[in-house]
């Protein structure tokens, strides 16, 4: 995301200039400009309304995507393209993305077979040992997860086809023919169960678009086009599929010639959840999580509970019956379905927004395939397509319903939402469906003035390399941060402490950081404590003091309400006064996460070592009540009994 934000910063600039040396204005319309930007107005609003405006503005932590202002990067770089180039350039930017995905396939393809790049890199180990997670079991190469990474190559392979059924010789279509297998060989070690519907989906699309637009005006030159450039080049990508799918299996079938394929199975992901990772349990899960929010949306109905602020609101709403599967424990930053995710967090008005930017392509999309005429031309004794575009808005159609078809089952991360905003854009540039915005525009006087123009672009170009120094800051502070944690999870508190404070003055405006900071410093505040007295008592004091501040610009943040126990806890066994606090916070958590049965459970400990033992099984009973086989509960609740 960070890298999306830089990029966007070249390019608005670049922008900015052009158009100051042309003194002219240079934007385009196109048929998305009223649902595209009735959804940024619609993740504006639900910004400021949210629960957690930091959040809205910079999206969940741990994914960034999403965030008010990625959703203003998109759109820039979305206008930025069907405004400054023109189909051939669109073409070598399609292409460049198909080139990036064979180099992420290759990257994934070896792991099924146990051995993951990464590990060569990283440990010079030809092997996939490296990994936490079972990868030969379901690869995910470079995108981090293998719903991800399927959702990825599933928007490719679609452009892929268009570049194989229009190449204009042997060798390039054959190319294009082992870029598509690629691809789905790769796609098919994902063992996606949504992106694999997706896929189905944008196929059947495609080639339904295919045959109605060419069937339109049969005679025996179509007829002659249709079975040289489409019928057989398809069959011969189709065939490759499903020998990939005979050998392999695939995510919906058994079936394999190749029985030692890996399978995925529960067991073999230890991290992450089931719906990021798949399992037996996925579909129960994402019902129980869908239904959640459900509620959500009904509590917050207009503008929802505020842009990706979904980890937080569904503590709120969390069903009980949550407790009863395997990660009743488990943080869901997501719905697990990017419409009832927008539902819940941008309210009516941003899922209809949501939905008017889909339907106007999908619709659009549709119209220009149907109202495209096949045109031929003869040469060299063969007939040759001559316009060649409408099955690239074929292909853009396929890849867009493949995208949102798995979204469906998931949700979307950076490169997906760049494809989301810039293949309609390409399939736009490619019909020529971008007309010149009608606006007078003319500089004054004064900045037509070479002096003042010069000031004027210098300026742009002083800010512009500003924000870009501050882009990178926050790069490098998150990189920092993630050796805080690392050193925090070993035990190593003092190092902790000193990376996190280097972390928050790089980026002060982050509470997650300062939230950490905290817990660091009760961390090291503990360890001070006979060694030190005065460290002792300052990093206790500033531990208080952070944290306090952390709840109170982020009320309703219940991430930062559970660190805070932890805080305060590990700063009672040091002041008993913190005691109380520790018990305040968990009243103040268990209120913003009703269903939570740690909660009860936590502060059922606390009181019994307080000497409070029958508010302690009070609060034990309750966490039974809400998951009846929690055995930690179990076990205290009968000792608190026998005593």
């Amino acid at each position: 995301m960070m890298l999306v934000y830089f990029l966007t910063l070249i390019i608005f600039t670049s922008w900015i200039l052009k158009m100051l040396k042309s003194q002219s204005l240079i934007f385009k319309r196109t048929p998305l400009d009223i649902p595209l930007l009735f959804f940024l107005l619609a993740n504006i609003l639900s910004t400021i309304f949210s629960v957690d405006t930091h959040t809205s503005l910079w999206g969940y932590y741990s994914r960034s995507n999403g965030g008010l202002l990625s959703i203003i990067s998109y759109t820039v770089l979305y206008y930025a393209l069907v405004s400054n180039f023109g189909k051939e350039e669109v073409m070598k930017f399609l292409k460049a993305a198909l080139l990036g995905g064979l180099v992420v396939s290759l990257y994934a393809i070896p792991e099924h077979f146990g051995i993951s790049p990464s590990c060569v890199f990283l440990t010079g180990q030809f092997s996939a040992s490296c990994w936490v997670q079972n990868v030969q079991a379901r690869v995910f190469a470079t995108l981090g997860q293998p719903n991800w990474l399927a959702a990825y190559l599933g928007m490719l392979i679609f452009p892929a086809l268009y570049f194989a059924l229009t190449a204009k010789n042997t060798l390039t279509r054959t190319i294009y023919y082992s870029l598509s297998t690629i691809y789905y060989l790769a796609f098919t070690f994902t063992y996606s169960r949504g992106a694999t519907l997706g896929v189905m989906a944008g196929l059947a699309v495609f080639l339904s678009a295919m045959a109605l637009s060419t069937f339109k005006s049969l005679n025996l030159q179509t007829i002659q086009i249709r079975n040289q450039f489409w019928i057989k080049p398809l069959a011969i990508i189709l065939g490759g599929f499903l020998l990939t799918n005979l050998l392999f299996g695939s995510s919906l079938t058994r079936f394999q010639l190749f029985l030692q394929s890996s399978k995925p199975t529960v067991t073999q992901v230890v991290s992450g959840t089931q719906l990021e990772s798949g399992g037996s349990e996925s579909g129960q899960i994402r019902l129980i999580v869908w239904k959640g929010a459900l509620e959500i949306f009904k509590h917050y109905p207009i503008f929802g509970s505020g842009v990706e602020t979904f980890a937080y609101t569904y503590y709120n709403f969390r069903p009980t019956e949550h407790n009863l599967v395997s990660e009743w424990d488990f943080l869901y930053n997501k719905a697990h379905n990017e419409f009832l995710n927008y539902l819940a967090t941008t309210g009516a008005v941003g899922f209809l927004s949501y939905l008017a930017v889909i339907i106007t392509f999908l619709v659009w999309s549709w119209k220009q395939i149907m109202s495209s005429e096949l045109k031929v031309k003869a040469g060299e004794g063969k007939y040759a397509l001559f316009i060649q575009y409408p099955i690239l808005t074929s292909a853009m159609l396929a890849s867009y319903l493949s995208y949102h078809v798995q979204d469906f089952f998931g949700f979307s991360v950076v490169i997906i939402a760049v494809f989301f905003y810039l293949f309609p854009a390409i399939a736009f540039i490619t019909s020529e469906s971008t007309k010149p915005l009608s606006l007078n525009f003319h500089l004054s006087p004064a900045m037509k003035n070479l002096l003042y123009s010069k000031i004027t672009k210098t300026f742009i170009i002083l800010f512009s390399l500003w924000l870009g120094w501050t882009i990178l800051q926050y790069y490098r502070a998150d990189t920092i941060f993630a050796r805080g944690e690392r050193e925090s999870e070993a035990g190593n508190a003092g190092v902790s402490y000193n990376l996190l404070t280097d972390a928050v003055s790089l980026n002060s405006g982050e509470p997650y950081y300062q939230s950490e900071l905290a817990y660091a410093a009760a961390a090291s505040a503990t360890a001070l404590a006979e060694q030190d007295a005065t460290t002792s008592s300052q990093l206790k004091d500033q531990a208080a003091t952070l944290t306090e501040r952390v709840l109170t610009q982020n009320p309703k943040n219940v991430s930062y309400y559970r660190t805070a126990v932890r805080t305060y806890y590990l700063l009672s066994t040091m002041d008993k006064n913190f005691t109380n606090k520790t018990l305040q916070v968990l009243d103040q958590t268990m209120a913003l996460a009703p269903t939570d049965v740690k909660l009860p459970y936590n502060k059922a400990l606390i009181l019994e070592k307080s000497g409070q033992t029958e508010e302690a099984i009070i609060l034990l009973k309750k966490a039974l009540q809400l998951k009846p086989d929690y055995k930690e509960a179990q076990e205290a609740l009968k000792e608190l009994k026998n005593r």
